[in-house]
């Protein structure tokens, strides 16, 4: 059974993490929620067992904290680092677009989505689509994937 079938990754996600070389959203999420940093040094340094345990995670799970500061305790000799930029929480934000998630449809030729389908998302992928426009100057190269997949864009053919 390939990994993206066992774990919360979105199918924009499986080149990138199919390996767990790169950290996952719902990873990311999770750091984020909880005010944790792993940088991708040491997300790769754990042993591959230990990365695949905390990307079992599901987006908001309570264990996930407990669980990330015994492996990196265990692996790296030290606690997680706490994130020192405090995260974009435009996400949370049902009546409004963030700003970034305007400037990368700019950026793509994309019409934004309604406040209205911004609002039908889960909180989850309002977050990834938060996160994947973090840079208003240029595209994310996953930014149309991830539109594309969670209905907010059509391809073109």
């Amino acid at each position: 059974m390939h990994l993206y079938e066992r774990l919360p990754i979105f199918v924009f996600e499986i080149e990138a993490c199919e390996n767990l070389t790169y950290i996952t959203m719902a990873i990311r999420f999770n750091l984020d929620r909880t005010g944790r940093h792993l940088s991708l040094k040491d997300w790769q340094a754990l042993p591959y067992a230990a990365r695949e345990a905390l990307a079992g995670y599901i987006p908001g799970d309570d264990d996930f904290p407990a669980r990330l500061d015994q492996l990196v305790s265990d692996h790296l000799g030290r606690s997680p680092d706490t994130a020192g930029d405090a995260p974009d929480m435009a996400w949370e934000d049902t009546h409004a677009l963030p700003p970034g998630l305007l400037a990368q449809c700019a950026l793509a030729d994309l019409a934004p989505p309604s406040v209205a389908d911004w609002a039908g998302l889960t909180p989850f992928r309002r977050y990834v689509l938060t996160k994947l426009s973090r840079r208003t100057d240029k595209q994310n190269h996953c930014f149309v994937p991830a539109m594309l997949e969670f209905r907010l864009a059509q391809a073109t053919l």
